[in-house]
């Protein structure tokens, strides 16, 4: 048997009625918690100004030891009808008087021992009474508790009277609003079931272009008929609007503004279909992560706007290099991610299809990019992971695709590299290593070492600053393993603080001396790159007290691949310091001749890599010769690095190099020898026999012995 179907009006005037019967019951709740607030609260300042009257000449009694003396005090003020019992307490918790009123006695509970051991006025609420306690002080020290105990009843007399009478009147104001109520319902009933009729005709006949009658009389109702009618005539077009807006809304949440590619939200998606459907089909797909390289300094240079264009023509190349049932979506900056399903029921079959899919997309972002008449070139660092329904992780996924994208850079860029779970391994290993790092900086496990920088001759002229590190646990750790870690990071600007701080801490001290020596400073590209680098490097300096002039920055090619101007600003500021600087490893990058006519540069150092067969190897000779040469006509001296054989000694001094580092002449080390070799100032440096004699089996520095 279904339920009969209730009207509106009649709704209304059930939800009028149960409202009001809600409001008046609140009312009331209210009223009576608001009665029982305030007679609580007299109470609790009954007791306060008892205890206030009292407490002065009690302390003073309870320090007398006199329970006779307490009793006539309290009982003079135990005429309060809703006291029953007065208790005090000397310090160590023992009872001094009791006073209780007749018939109390047996009835009364033990006072609260909680309560009495609050060091401040308290009071406890129970259901037949209100305790109170307050402590008794003499100048300050406490030397006994004063504890009341007063009855609720006449409190509940009261409250029962409030109860008896709200209900009365609870019920009597119900009646007079169910009968008003109902009068109401009735004017409104009649008019409601005509526009009810008028609205079944337009529903049954599906015609929007029939108007409901409108009373003449103004009011609610003639305005709701006239809204109804207003709003048949827009529903028409509200239709194709809404359709247009669901669009673009749709565009704006699953689709990347800039490229019109899918976004991470439609990636994660797709994904998740795509990984059910694997389950299902027994098909493996994978994910292609891809980082644009050196898209960063196209965008830095060139502006973003042509930023913007070249990732607008990469994303249309990555789209037709995927098939049509391939996603590919933007995740921000220059990170593509291509979602590659049905690539084949094995992984061998599977990796192949990926593969190919990848290389053909590395291809096509590899040709040059015609942008507003520039010839742009990017390349892309492609990872792969493949997924068969059973590593249906979306996050995970990623992580792995990412972990090979960065594994592809490492070797070399513009390459493809599929994800393994070494690499897993590797990144969980760099996490470790830089948790590590950070505690060995804050634990001052590292240390600094010295490569001496020496002449022909073998007269010292300067050093570089090498960071090592001695785990509290593992011993020496090689800086191989730590530094591209922390370059990885900001962790290098924390190091690099480190390093350049100690540095000049020890430059004052062989100051201190008498001794003075240059010392090169390894400054990483994410270091430099820091908006205060300038003010870090002068405070540090200034505070130290060493001049400027005796500190070199070295460089690396990596630091002047950003916005070469903003680079040159920065290099003549330090250099308004008086802070020179080297470019390192030169050679090994992607060396400019402009660097070295833009920038204040005073010294090229030849890569180690060179060096060591240039007896060998004619093109490595060929190199270091021709950049010998061409400093040597720009001006600028040359450091050949890496030095360990006296017939690479005596190359390079053929053609005039005429400044060393390296084995054969000195190891890297500690702070301590280091002062050893410098001969204090004005007077002649150390020659070539000094430095090669040391016995370096016998030196303390062995944790100091890295290339």
């Amino acid at each position: 048997m279904s339920r009969p179907i209730m009207s509106v009006t009649g709704r209304l005037h059930r939800l009028f009625v149960t409202s009001v019967a809600v409001v008046l019951l609140i009312t009331g709740l209210v009223v009576m918690s608001v009665e029982f607030y305030n007679h609580r609260q007299q109470l609790i300042d009954r007791a306060d100004v008892f205890s206030d009257l009292t407490s002065p000449q009690l302390a003073q009694v309870v320090m007398s030891e006199s329970p006779l003396l307490a009793t006539l005090l309290l009982e003079s003020y135990f005429s309060e009808p809703n006291l029953l019992g007065i208790y005090v307490y000397r310090n160590d918790g023992s009872e001094l008087v009791k006073l209780t009123k007749p018939g109390q006695l047996q009835s009364l509970p033990i006072p609260s021992q909680r309560l009495r051991a609050k060091l401040e006025s308290s009071y406890k609420m129970g259901a037949e009474l209100l305790e109170y306690s307050v402590p008794l002080r003499v100048k300050g020290q406490l030397v006994g508790q004063l504890y009341l105990q007063y009855g609720l009843d006449e409190i509940k007399r009261q409250l029962l009277f409030y109860l008896l009478f709200g209900a009365g009147l609870y019920c009597f104001s119900l009646l007079g609003v169910y009968l008003l109520s109902k009068r109401i319902q009735r004017g409104i009933s009649e008019p409601v079931d005509k526009i009810i009729d008028a609205m079944e005709q337009v529903t049954v006949h599906q015609n929007f272009a029939l108007n409901i009658p409108e009373d003449d009389k103004p009011g609610e109702l003639h305005a709701l008929i006239s809204g109804f009618n207003r709003m048949l005539g827009q529903i028409n077009r509200n239709a194709k609007e809404l359709k247009s807006h669901q669009a673009a809304i749709e565009q704006h949440v699953y689709f990347d503004p800039l490229t019109g590619l899918a976004n991470r939200r439609l990636l994660m998606q797709s994904m998740e279909q795509e990984v059910i459907r694997a389950k299902r089909s027994e098909q493996i797909g994978a994910l292609l992560y891809m980082d644009l390289d050196h898209f960063k300094t196209i965008n830095d240079s060139l502006g973003h706007s042509v930023g913007d264009a070249v990732l607008n023509s990469v994303s249309a190349r990555i789209r037709k290099a995927i098939r049509e049932a391939d996603t590919p979506a933007r995740l921000g900056g220059d990170e593509f991610v291509v979602l590659l399903p049905d690539l084949g029921t094995n992984e061998s079959t599977a990796s192949h299809n990926a593969l190919s899919v990848a290389e053909k997309v590395r291809q096509s972002i590899s040709s040059v990019h015609q942008i507003d008449g520039r010839a742009l070139h990017v390349t892309p660092s492609i990872g792969i992971a493949l997924f068969d329904g059973e590593n249906d992780e979306f996050e995970n996924l990623i992580m792995q695709a990412d972990l090979a994208m960065y594994r592809a850079k490492e070797e070399g860029r513009n390459r493809v590299q599929f994800f393994f779970e070494q690499m897993q391994h590797s990144a969980d290993h760099r996490q470790q290593v830089e948790e590590s790092l950070r505690e060995a900086i804050d634990q001052d496990q590292l240390y600094l070492c010295y490569q001496p920088l020496v002449r022909e001759s073998g007269e010292i002229v300067g050093a570089e600053a090498l960071v090592r590190w001695s785990d509290g646990e593992k011993g020496p750790v090689n800086p191989s393993a730590f530094i591209p870690i922390a370059e990885m990071t900001d962790l290098i600007c924390c190091l690099g603080r480190w390093v350049l701080a100690e540095v000049c801490k020890q430059m004052a001290a062989w100051e201190a001396q008498g001794k003075k020596l240059v010392v090169s400073v390894n400054i990483s590209p994410r270091e430099f790159q820091q908006n205060d680098f300038v003010e870090q490097v002068q405070e540090i300096v200034l505070s130290s007290g060493v001049r400027a002039e005796y500190l070199v920055f070295e460089l690396t090619e990596g630091v002047l691949f950003n916005n070469i101007e903003a680079v040159r600003i920065k290099m003549q500021r330090l250099s308004r310091l008086g802070i020179r600087f080297a470019l390192d490893d030169f050679g090994t990058g992607y060396s400019s001749l402009r660097y070295l006519k833009e920038l204040p540069l005073s010294t090229l150092k030849i890569d180690q890599s060179f060096v060591q067969d240039i007896t060998t190897d004619s093109n490595d000779a060929a190199i270091v010769s021709t950049i010998i040469a061409m400093a040597r006509t720009l001006g600028i001296d040359v450091v050949a690095e890496g030095v360990e054989k006296k017939e690479e000694l005596e190359f390079l001094k053929h053609w005039g190099c005429k400044l060393f580092q390296g084995f054969y002449f000195s190891r890297a080390v500690k702070a301590k020898r280091m002062g050893s070799l410098i001969p204090p100032a004005g007077k002649e440096q150390l020659r070539e026999t000094r430095i090669i004699s040391f016995d370096q089996h016998q030196l303390s520095d062995v944790n100091c012995d890295y290339n």
